[in-house]
């Protein structure tokens, strides 16, 4: 396991910006938490940012969405989506806000990809029962790899190491991070997503996300059925985007699946269904 009190010097001493969580996203949640929860305050809460209401709509009403009518303010949204959808939308581009710039990425294709997987693991609470809320597992996909885009903002070379990353199959790309920076992305994420208040279980497993002996070290159910619903999500989009899995995922495959309760068969069959609904849209 990753010694916590090393890493967060570490991490410090490397300057990274660790953003605090916007309290627009506190607020959405005291309201979401009511039992008389209000669609309209919800929708007033962010129409006061102007900014973000723009993005918002500009988001909803593009072709991802194919709505057959112009939404115009965001309590329209918030009647479309529901609040859980619109919470995660607004969770999104806050995240964007925060982590723009000259990176050495292209951001937009970064978030796509978070965005994917996120989708991916609620697919994948829905299907198996998670012992998770599924917008935990929505969470816990965005978030997973947020400390990429804080390192290709901070690091003009970080392209190469990713390169590298794709080349070295038998080299966690933490490592390769590690030797070149003295900090790696699932560390920076941890501290993100402990800084925007996600619940500890799930910021144990995004430090933990290249951990591939993970499943054999935790002994908390509800931690090892969320890794092992993160890394089939990333290996279903990975199989979307590119017709191939990666070396990390044939190193712990039979444990997740064995931690899901599923056979091959269920898991490709679960691919399958992803790509047909990723093509779709």
């Amino acid at each position: 396991m990753i010694n916590l009190d090393e890493q967060h010097l570490v991490s410090l001493e490397r300057g990274f910006h660790i953003p605090p969580k916007p309290e627009l996203l506190s607020q959405i949640a005291e309201e979401m938490q009511k039992s008389d929860a209000s669609l309209d305050k919800v929708a007033n809460l962010i129409s006061r940012d102007i900014s973000l209401s723009a993005l918002l709509l500009k988001t909803i009403n593009s072709p991802v969405f194919g709505l057959q009518r112009t939404i115009s303010d965001i309590r329209q949204a918030a009647m479309f989506l529901g609040l859980d959808q619109l919470n995660r939308l607004v969770t999104l581009a806050l995240l964007k806000q925060n982590f723009k710039g000259n990176a050495c990425i292209s951001l937009e294709r970064f978030w796509d990809e978070s965005v994917e997987v996120a989708n991916a693991c609620v697919l994948l609470g829905n299907r198996y029962k998670s012992l998770m809320p599924v917008d935990e597992l929505y969470s816990l996909g965005l978030f997973h790899n947020v400390g990429i885009a804080a390192m290709a903002l901070k690091f003009r070379d970080y392209v190469e190491v990713l390169k590298q990353a794709n080349l070295a199959k038998e080299l966690a790309i933490t490592d390769l991070e590690q030797a070149r920076y003295q900090c790696d992305h699932a560390v920076i994420g941890y501290f993100i997503s402990v800084s925007w208040h996600l619940p500890k279980p799930l910021c144990h497993v995004i430090l933990n996300h290249h951990n591939t002996h993970f499943l054999e070290q935790s002994n908390d159910e509800q931690q090892r059925m969320a890794y092992a619903i993160l890394k089939c999500a990333e290996s279903a989009v990975d199989y979307a985007r590119h017709q191939q899995y990666s070396s990390e995922w044939f190193k712990i495959k039979e444990q997740c699946l064995s931690e899901l309760g599923i056979v091959d068969q269920d898991f490709a069959d679960m691919v399958e269904d992803y790509v047909d609904n990723a093509m779709a849209s």
